[in-house]
């Protein structure tokens, strides 16, 4: 007789808490994926959970000129999608779709990248509250979730290099 695999199922439920929030600080010019917000997101242990998406809003006295674009980073502090600008109502959607294993826990960051010119908006304090989960799975916990909230920086800025041949190379 075959033996017949069984598919795991869909999970119908998805925890949200706050994670361990980084400290505020200052946010320089062309600093990239600056830690705002830290949210774990835990799975039931009927199925795994996809996420499509985590929906964040800029809060706080700043303009969304200070930023370049939004992102999503794993706990490998890996970025999943692309950077997002955000919209007239200072939110965007961030992060490809990943999964949350059944009874597993991730923890995943909003981080921001910082604009290569903040004189207008130095001193401003920005933060970004997470929204929303998209998910088809029951979301439980309280929401919105609020981060760190970093002042702009307009006279520091994060340095280049440039590598070129010596002669004797």
């Amino acid at each position: 007789t075959p033996t017949v695999t069984p598919v795991p199922g869909v999970g119908t439920g998805l925890q949200v808490m706050p994670g361990t929030q980084p400290a505020n600080y200052i946010a320089p010019e062309n600093a990239a994926r600056v830690p705002f917000t830290v949210v774990k997101l835990t799975a039931g242990t009927d199925g795994d959970v996809t996420v499509s998406g985590i929906t964040v809003e800029r809060t706080g006295p700043a303009a969304d000129t200070s930023f370049d674009g939004v992102v999503l980073l794993d706990e490998n502090m890996a970025q999943l999608g692309i950077a997002k600008t955000l919209n007239s109502s200072h939110q965007t959607v961030v992060g490809d779709p990943f999964v949350v294993k059944a009874g597993q826990t991730r923890t995943m960051t909003i981080a921001a990248n910082m604009d290569s010119d903040l004189d207008g908006e130095a001193g401003q304090v920005a933060s970004f509250s997470v929204n929303s989960i998209n998910t088809s799975a029951t979301v439980s916990g309280s929401l919105p979730i609020t981060g760190a909230a970093h002042t702009i920086n307009g006279t520091l800025s994060i340095g280049s290099v440039t590598v070129a041949r010596g002669a004797l190379d």
